[in-house]
């Protein structure tokens, strides 16, 4: 039961290593060309590459672990692990990049969220009170944690989704009949 439990981890560690670095790279092409808030279509790559890696990793979980079956609650519990692993990895390359590569990354994500909530029919006051909680609430450590939650609440909204597709059950009874 235990050597199960190492396996589980350990697999979910290496599709969230893949995971966590997949996101890496597409937001180091987003950061290269300066894209600060990207269109809708970048932020559904990024989901497709969250859902394609909890799906691949799941699979080949499901297959070259399990036997080729997996319940909806392990291939939930698996995506959740791979989500974690990612995220905690991603987590650590924002706040790296944030607190030591590139400090005014956030400059530049403050000055449009702030044009976002004058575009929205905020009033001066209102922008400049919001702003104030905003920039409160962005610390480099703050941003950390709230990165691990988010991409981990996201990972489970996908993979709730994708283990109805991915649970292979046992046959109660397997039909020896030819």
């Amino acid at each position: 039961m235990e050597e199960k439990k190492n396996i589980t981890v350990k697999s979910a560690m290496n599709y969230g290593l893949i995971l966590g670095l997949a996101l890496i790279v597409f937001h180091l092409i987003q950061y290269i060309m300066d894209v600060y808030k990207p269109p809708f279509w970048v932020s559904l790559i990024n989901y497709i590459i969250i859902i394609g890696v909890i799906v691949y990793g799941t699979i080949k979980f499901r297959d070259d672990e399990l036997g080729g079956n997996i319940s909806y609650s392990k291939a939930l519990g698996f995506g959740v692990l791979i989500s974690l692993f990612s995220a905690i990895i991603y987590g650590f390359y924002f706040y790296i990049l944030i607190s030591f590569i590139d400090p005014a990354y956030m400059d530049s994500l403050f000055s449009i969220i702030e044009e976002t909530y004058l575009e929205s029919g905020m009033s001066e006051d209102q922008v400049e009170a919001a702003m104030g909680m905003v920039k409160k609430l962005q610390s480099p450590l703050f941003m950390l944690l709230s990165s691990i939650f988010g991409s981990v609440f996201m990972g489970t909204i996908f993979a709730l989704i994708t283990s109805i597709f991915l649970k292979k059950e046992k046959p109660l009874f397997e039909d020896t009949n030819p």
